[in-house]
C-alpha cells in the first residue's frame, strides 16, 4: 500500500512555545543530578483538598439545571454585594471549565477564519493560542516598563481595530501585576465600543491581593461593551478543580452557551455545592491561608533575587515575582543556566512575549522554605549562575 502524507493543519506551526519549552529533556542534562528540583516556576494552587471531599459516595454526579440557575443567583448577590454591579444571573453569567477552557469557547464563538484579536505582549501564551487554534489572527498591544506595565491601546486607535473582533485584557496582569483602574477601563470600553470590539478582561487573580480591585462590569457601560472571566478556586478559595464562570454583555453569554454545546461540559454537583458555601463565606479561610503563604513567598523570595542580581519591577496583585535580569541577558539563557547548573526552574520571559525578553518570572505558590533553599544553592554556586557564565 502506498504510505499516506499526513499534514498536520498550519495553525500549530503558530502557537507560541510553552513557558517550559526552554527545558529539553535529554539533550542537555542537569549538570547536579542528584540535588533536589526547585520549582519556582510552575503554579500550584495552595488549596488542598479535605479527606471528606475524596470519600463522596457520589462525586461524578452532574449538576442539575436548577442548581446551576442557584449559583448564577449565588454569584448575582455576591456581584452586587461586593462591586455594586447589578447583574442578571440567567442572562449575564456562564457557568463553565476552567479559565482556558473559557478563553478557547469565547474565541470559538466570535473568531472567524482569518479575524483579528488584540493580545497583550506581555501576557500569557492563552490567548494568543486560542486565537491561532480557531484560525485568528493575533496581533499585539505593547505591555511595557516604561508604562509602568500599563496596556498601550494605540493599535486599536488604528484600521486593525476597525476589523477586529475581541480584544483581551488581563487586570490584574500575568506576569507583572498591574492593575487597571476605572478610569483606564473606561478609556478602553469607549475606544472599544466606537470599533465595536468585544472586550475579554481575564480576572482571574482579583482576590489575591486582598484588595478590592476594579471589575470591568461594574463599570458603567462594561455589561454593554465586554465580559469578565474568572476561576471559582482563585477568586473564592476552592481547591484547583477546572470550574470557572463569565460575567458582562447577553450575547456574548449566548454565544458561549451555543459554543459550550458543540463539547458538552460535565459540572459535578459538588463542584456547585462548594462554590455555593465559598461564596457565602467570602473571603473564606482557605483564601485567607492561600493569600498568608503568598506573602510569605514573597518575603522570602527578595535574598534570592538580590544573590541572582535580580530587580524585582512588577506588582503584588498577582501570585508571581517578575524580575529584570541583570543587562538584559537574554531570559532563556538565565533560565536555562539556573535550571541545568543550579536546579532551580524558572519561566523566561520571552514566553510571554517579545516585550519579555530580559525578564523571568518566579511563582509565589511555591512555599517560603523552597525559597530559602534556592537562594543557599545560588550563593554556594554562584559563579555557575550569575555574571558572564549565563551569556
Amino acid at each position: 500500500m502506498k504510505k499516506v502524507i499526513i499534514e498536520k493543519a498550519q495553525r500549530l506551526y503558530q502557537l507560541p512555545p510553552d513557558i517550559f519549552s526552554f527545558v529539553h529533556a535529554g539533550k542537555k542534562p542537569p549538570l547536579i543530578r542528584k540535588s533536589e528540583l526547585l520549582d519556582l516556576g510552575s503554579f500550584h494552587w495552595p488549596v488542598e483538598y479535605d479527606d471528606d471531599d475524596a470519600r463522596r459516595d457520589v462525586p461524578l454526579a452532574v449538576a442539575g439545571k436548577g442548581k446551576i440557575e442557584n449559583l448564577k443567583e449565588e454569584l448575582a448577590g455576591w456581584f452586587l454585594n461586593y462591586h455594586g454591579a447589578k447583574l442578571n444571573g440567567s442572562k449575564e453569567i456562564f457557568i463553565g471549565g476552567s479559565i482556558s477552557d473559557l478563553i478557547f469557547q469565547l474565541a470559538l464563538a466570535f473568531i472567524d477564519n482569518g479575524d483579528i484579536a488584540f493580545v497583550p505582549d506581555v501576557g500569557v501564551p492563552l490567548y494568543r493560542r486560542a486565537v491561532a487554534a480557531c484560525s485568528g489572527e493575533p496581533i499585539s498591544y505593547a505591555v511595557v516598563q516604561k508604562n509602568e506595565w500599563l496596556p498601550d491601546f494605540k493599535r486599536v486607535n488604528s484600521r486593525l481595530g476597525r476589523v477586529a473582533r475581541l480584544l483581551f485584557v488581563n487586570s490584574p496582569h500575568n506576569p507583572t501585576g498591574a492593575e487597571l483602574g476605572e478610569k483606564a477601563f473606561e478609556e478602553l470600553l469607549w475606544l472599544s465600543g466606537r470599533e465595536n470590539i468585544i472586550v475579554v478582561n481575564d480576572a482571574a487573580y482579583q482576590s489575591i491581593s486582598g484588595r478590592k480591585l476594579t471589575s470591568l462590569v461594574a463599570i458603567t457601560g462594561g455589561r454593554k461593551i465586554g465580559v469578565e472571566v474568572c476561576s471559582f478556586a482563585y477568586l473564592f478559595g476552592l481547591p484547583p478543580i477546572p470550574f470557572g464562570f463569565v460575567v458582562g454583555n447577553r450575547e456574548v453569554i449566548s454565544g458561549l452557551d451555543q459554543a459550550s454545546r458543540l463539547v458538552r461540559q460535565h459540572i459535578p454537583q459538588f463542584y456547585v455545592d462548594w462554590a455555593i458555601a465559598a461564596i457565602r463565606q467570602f473571603p473564606g479561610e482557605n483564601l485567607k491561608k492561600a493569600r498568608k503563604l503568598i506573602q510569605q513567598s514573597s518575603t522570602a523570595v527578595n535574598p534570592l533575587l538580590d544573590a541572582l542580581s535580580l530587580e524585582r519591577v512588577g506588582f503584588d496583585a498577582v501570585p508571581f515575582v517578575w524580575a529584570r535580569i541583570e543587562r538584559r541577558s537574554h531570559a532563556a539563557t538565565v533560565a536555562g543556566a539556573l535550571y541545568r547548573r543550579g536546579r532551580i526552574l524558572t519561566v523566561p520571559g520571552h514566553v510571554f512575549g517579545d516585550n519579555g525578553e530580559g525578564y523571568l518570572r518566579l511563582s509565589l505558590t511555591a512555599p517560603p522554605e523552597m525559597y530559602r533553599k534556592a537562594c543557599e544553592r545560588a550563593k554556594k554556586r554562584l559563579r555557575l549562575v550569575k555574571g558572564a557564565s549565563l551569556e
